[in-house]
C-alpha cells in the first residue's frame, strides 16, 4: 500500500536514492545529503508549528509500507522570496515601425524581474520510475494541504519547470547567457541553487534587458520550453488551472506556471465526510477511488484508495486505509473523487 505523510529525518538515506534517480537539474531534490537533512529539518519546524512563517517548506514522501520506503516527494514553498530574491526573466513583445520604409519588426525582450515575490511554489514533485501510475495523486496531495489550511499559503502559487537539456545535460540558454556572466558550468550552478547558495545570482546577474534576437537560434527556441522528462508534469498543472504567462527562469529558460490557489481544480473539489464505518471491500460496492487526507497539519496522511458513500455527510473506507490515515469512524476526513 502506498501512502502520503511529512517528511521525516529518517527519510534522509531513501531521499539520497531518489536524488539519483532525479538526476541533474532537480535542483530541489539535491544530492546533498547536508542540503537535504536542512529541508527535512525545515518541513518538520513547518509542519509542527499553528502559525504560518514566510520561509514555511512543506515536504511530503510517498510511503511504500510492504517496503517501508520512501517512493516519491512533493513540496510547497509557503512564500518565494522570504529570505533570498526570487527572480525570473519576464519576456516582454515590443513592437517597432518605421514609417520611411513601411516596415513594422517584432521583438522580444528577456527582462529580469521579481513578479512572482511572494507567492507560494509547488516543486520537489519526483516518483521513483518502478512506481509509475501514482505521480498523478502524488502531485494533488499538495492541493489537499493547501486547500485545507489556506492561511498558511498565498492567494497565488507558482511552478517552476525544468527547462530543456540535451542528453549530455547541456542548456542552449545557459551557454548563450549564464556561462558569460557567471563564468561556470551550468552543472556547478545548478547545484550551487539546490544546496540554497543563490546569493551569486543577485550579485552577478545582468540586471539590463536582453533581446532575444541577439540570442543564437538553439537558445531562443528553448526559450519556455520544459525538460523532456517534465511534459506530463506541466500537463497536470495545465489540468488543475495553472498557466504560463511569459516567464521563464534565468538559468534554463524553463517556464514558470501560475494560479489563483482558490480557483484550482482539485481544491475547488473538495469534500469532507465523516468516517462511518470500515468499508468491506469483498462484500460492499464501492463508489470508486479517492484521495483522501485526514485534516490534521501535524500528522497529515494522504491516501488514494476505494471509498463508498450513501450520503454527502459520511463516507465509508477500507481498514488499512482508516490505519494509514489514522482515523476512526466519527473522525472528519476531506477527500477529493477521483470520477
Amino acid at each position: 500500500m502506498l501512502y502520503i505523510r511529512p517528511v521525516e529525518k529518517t527519510d534522509l538515506d531513501d531521499l539520497l536514492e531518489l536524488s539519483v534517480k532525479a538526476g541533474k537539474g532537480m535542483t530541489s531534490l539535491p544530492n546533498d545529503a547536508e542540503a537535504l537533512l536542512q529541508s527535512i529539518e525545515k518541513s518538520m519546524d513547518s509542519f509542527s508549528r499553528t502559525h504560518g512563517e514566510p520561509d514555511d517548506y512543506f515536504l511530503l514522501v510517498m510511503v511504500d509500507t510492504d517496503k517501508n520506503k520512501v517512493v516519491g516527494t512533493a513540496g510547497v514553498h509557503a512564500r518565494t522570496g522570504a529570505r533570498q530574491a526570487f527572480y525570473a526573466y519576464r519576456i516582454l513583445s515590443l513592437t517597432h515601425h518605421s514609417h520611411s520604409l513601411d516596415k513594422q519588426i517584432r521583438t522580444e525582450m528577456l527582462q529580469l524581474s521579481n513578479d512572482y515575490t511572494d507567492c507560494s511554489e509547488v516543486g520537489t514533485l519526483f516518483l521513483d520510475p518502478a512506481y509509475r501510475g501514482n505521480g498523478h495523486w502524488l502531485s494533488r496531495s499538495r492541493y489537499l494541504l493547501m486547500g485545507q489550511f489556506p492561511q498558511r499559503f498565498a492567494s497565488h502559487v507558482i511552478a517552476e519547470m525544468r527547462g530543456w537539456v540535451d542528453a549530455e545535460g547541456r542548456s542552449p540558454f545557459w551557454e548563450a547567457i549564464g556561462r558569460h556572466f557567471f563564468e561556470m558550468d551550468f552543472e556547478e550552478a545548478d547545484k550551487l541553487c539546490g544546496v540554497g547558495s543563490n546569493q551569486f545570482i543577485t550579485e552577478l546577474m545582468p540586471k539590463h534587458p536582453i533581446y532575444t534576437q541577439l540570442l543564437p537560434d538553439e537558445a531562443r527556441e528553448v526559450i519556455g520550453k520544459p525538460n523532456d522528462d517534465g511534459r506530463r508534469a506541466k500537463e497536470l498543472l495545465e489540468e488543475e488551472g495553472f498557466e504560463y504567462d511569459k516567464v521563464v527562469d534565468i538559468f534554463d529558460a524553463g517556464p514558470l506556471l501560475r494560479a489563483r490557489i482558490s480557483r484550482i481544480r482539485s481544491i475547488c473539489n473538495i469534500q469532507t465526510a465523516q468516517v462511518a464505518s470500515s468499508l468491506n471491500k469483498q462484500t460492499e460496492p464501492q463508489d470508486g477511488l479517492a484521495i483522501i487526507s485526514n485534516g490534521r497539519m501535524p500528522e497529515f496522511r494522504v491516501a488514494c484508495r476505494p471509498c463508498s458513500s450513501s450520503d454527502d455527510k459520511t463516507v465509508a473506507l477500507e481498514a488499512d486505509t482508516m490505519a494509514a490515515l489514522g482515523v476512526k469512524p466519527g473522525d472528519a476526513v476531506h477527500f477529493i473523487p477521483m470520477k
